[in-house]
């Protein structure tokens, strides 16, 4: 039998586990003597079927499926009215002669062997309510049975809290981290010879999209522009003799857009001959400009020229750059600047591509 800090510390584990306290369930199902051991926990006003269930005992009694289709009706269990911490037993809430209830105890509760049940409800401050559930078929547990469900009780529920937080800053950082995977930021780190040392999967993302720079075979990033490349070549350089070397910008491509920004490694470097001189921050579109523009037409009701002349200005051209690119005057083109600012609310070019990029386009 499970001493009790063995089982205090597996309870304690649980929010760690895949599925959560799958060892405390099956070390306190021997301390009861229970067949089976169940944890449900829902958030919020979930529905009682909507519960994630942890649970250990013979896989060929599952009788959540039959629950689920239709034996909740027929629960007399009042389960968001338990006062949390205190322990119920399943003989309490069946009426003789109520025949709901009897027919729960006879066609679900019995064949599922599950007739003799400890009940106990823990909530999180967060809205999670769970049940701790333990339950036999042949005879009733014993209070002392009862009185270990009560002692585990505050245990777990601050298990339940950690594992809500955990949960939330999982959700968030999910959340976060893909919001800046569609505004497509990678990093790399690179030694002094320009071998990458390490990256994230956004970087690979732009890399792949993008065939204005490569890793190549002896694992160097190689930009295919001469002026890029010796750009590279020479921020290398002096970040290698420099840490406190001006960041420098590098343009690898217009379409799709790829721009590099590249920083000295800083007091982040690893010792060793493999240390990394440099990060360099990709940002770039997956998109070709074609799409951008009509997501800019659809957002803002531009027409195709006004968004093909604020997509360049998104870029960094200027309003003469960005006018002969396009073969337009460059009056024709600040003709274009002005509707747009009409149409986006912008107060100037600044304004303008702020609004732009900071448009749901960007997360396309």
């Amino acid at each position: 039998m499970p001493a009790w800090d063995d089982l205090l510390a597996s309870l304690h584990a649980g929010p760690l586990e895949t599925p959560p306290w799958q060892a405390f369930l099956a070390q306190l199902r021997p301390r009861v003597g229970a067949d089976f051991c169940g944890f449900f926990f829902r958030q919020g006003d979930a529905h009682i079927t909507d519960s994630t269930e942890i649970s250990v005992g013979p896989p060929q009694l599952d009788l959540l499926p039959a629950y689920k289709a239709g034996f909740h009706e027929l629960d007399p269990v009042p389960y968001d009215d338990l006062r949390p911490g205190q322990v119920y037993a399943m003989a309490e809430f069946i009426t003789p002669g109520n025949e709901r209830h009897e027919r729960y105890w006879r066609e679900f509760l019995i064949p599922g062997q599950r007739q003799y049940q400890l009940i106990m409800r823990v909530t999180t401050p967060g809205g999670y309510n769970a049940f701790l559930v333990i339950w036999r078929g042949t005879h009733h547990f014993t209070v002392a049975d009862s009185a270990v469900l009560a002692a585990l009780g505050p245990h777990l529920a601050i298990s339940l809290r950690i594992y809500a937080e955990l949960e939330r800053e999982r959700t968030r950082a999910g959340i976060s981290g893909e919001a800046v995977r569609r505004l497509n930021f990678g990093w790399l780190r690179l030694d002094a010879r320009g071998h990458v040392l390490d990256r994230d999967s956004q970087a690979d993302e732009l890399l792949q999209h993008c065939d204005a720079v490569r890793i190549g075979s002896n694992g160097r990033l190689i930009p295919r522009s001469g002026e890029a490349a010796a750009r590279l070549g020479a921020a290398l350089r002096d970040f290698a003799s420099d840490p406190l070397a001006r960041p420098r910008a590098v343009r690898l491509s217009d379409d799709p857009w790829l721009d590099m920004l590249l920083r000295p490694a800083g007091d982040h470097a690893l010792s060793g001959p493999a240390r990394p001189v440099v990060t360099a921050y990709l940002h770039g579109d997956r998109e070709m400009g074609a799409s951008r523009v009509e997501q800019f037409v659809q957002l803002f009701g531009l027409t195709a020229s006004e968004a093909r002349l604020s997509l360049a200005l998104t870029r960094g051209r200027s309003i003469a750059e960005a006018a002969a690119e396009q073969g337009i005057t460059e009056q024709t083109a600040r003709g274009y600047t002005k509707i747009a600012y009409g149409k986006t609310g912008a107060r100037g070019q600044a304004d303008l591509v702020r609004i732009l990029l900071a448009s749901v386009a960007s997360l396309a």
